[in-house]
């Protein structure tokens, strides 16, 4: 009878403890000003501060049901400036950003939204994880900050209608697959007033994350002592060409190697210049073939076909040589001697 009442009493505790360690963005605040709660956030479900879980899981969107743009009020800000996005466990802003132990980063990520008010492709603008110098998480961060979090707009990207993704991802039952816990709500923006040039390279959500990631799938208990934020890189303004291979003035990859270019590891490709290591080619420079294609290199020429080469070189062709006989000569001293013959029995 005793164990069951002391089952119950941890049961209830781990409800208390996993009541209080949901959370949310509560509020934005943008030019100094702070927004009233929701205000254009997409709609909170019911259990509102509950975490999504998998990857693969549709809500790990905005978390939300409601992916209508007309439901949620646009809010203005201007590229190049600093918004900040307020997490917060309950729907008063006294409450605790999140769990205290629930370590994990924090991401944001921007989308221009299509007409119909859905995400057309995602770019990461913004990242804290775990510093190994101070041993603190962006949780730690966020906390001591009342929840706030700044996040820089871009100052390079297109005008329009854009939804900010703010996320954090919750790591304390990631030592077991599927176990990270997604805390994610998306803002309505309209952007404006940057240079509008930049196209950063978008990524999918769902999509962008797998269960085996190193910053998903990763055990707080185990003496850890760096961490690797899940995701692509973080683009900031002007990096536009680092991010995206399509940019202008970016060349296709394989096309430039062949030309003649660097390789992967500084060092030039294998068409006469250094090799991968940096070193010189074993091989001499070689040139195209008439039609334009390279020579193929996997091709050991025989000492024959080396002369044949040589043959046809323009030095080959400067070499001096001997002049052929005259057809005529052996006649000429022939009919010379018949003729001596002939004078000589005249005589």
């Amino acid at each position: 009878m005793a164990g069951f009442h002391i089952k119950q009493i941890v049961l209830l505790l781990l409800l208390v403890c996993c009541a209080h360690a949901h959370t949310h963005i509560r509020n934005l605040i943008i030019d100094g000003k702070t927004l009233e709660r929701g205000k254009c956030i997409r709609p909170y479900e019911s259990n509102f501060n509950f975490p999504v879980k998998g990857v693969d899981n549709e809500q790990i969107v905005c978390r939300t049901t409601s992916m209508s743009a007309s439901s949620t009020d646009m809010c203005d800000v201007k590229a190049g400036s600093t918004m900040t996005i307020e997490f917060h466990e309950e729907e008063d802003s006294g409450s605790r950003a999140i769990e205290g132990k629930h370590y994990g980063p924090c991401i944001a990520y921007l989308s221009k939204m299509t007409s119909d008010g859905q995400p057309s492709g995602w770019f990461k603008i913004f990242e804290q994880g775990y510093d190994s110098s101070s041993k603190k998480w962006c949780i730690d961060t966020l906390n001591a900050n009342d929840g706030k979090l700044d996040i820089e707009i871009p100052g390079d990207i297109e005008d329009g209608d854009y939804l900010l993704r703010g996320e954090i991802i919750a790591l304390h039952l990631a030592e077991k697959k599927g176990g990270a816990e997604f805390y994610n709500n998306c803002v309505q923006l309209t952007i404006s007033g940057g240079s509008g040039t930049a196209t950063p390279e978008l990524v999918q959500i769902p999509g962008v994350y797998a269960e085996d990631d190193p910053g998903i799938y990763f055990n707080l208990y185990d003496g850890y002592k760096s961490y690797s934020i899940p995701g692509p890189k973080v683009y900031k303004a002007g990096s536009v060409a680092a991010v995206n291979p399509k940019a202008p003035g970016n060349g296709d990859t394989e096309s430039s190697s062949s030309a003649g270019g660097e390789d992967d590891n500084g060092g030039e490709d294998d068409n006469g210049g250094e090799d991968d290591n940096g070193g010189e080619d074993d091989k001499e420079p070689t040139t195209s073939s008439s039609n334009g294609s390279p020579p193929d290199d996997d091709a050991n020429p025989s000492p024959t076909d080396d002369d044949d080469s040589k043959s046809s070189s323009p030095a080959a062709s400067t070499k001096p040589t001997s002049s052929p006989k005259p057809p005529c000569t052996r006649p000429r001293r022939r009919r010379r001697n018949v003729d001596a013959r002939r004078r000589i029995a005249e005589l």
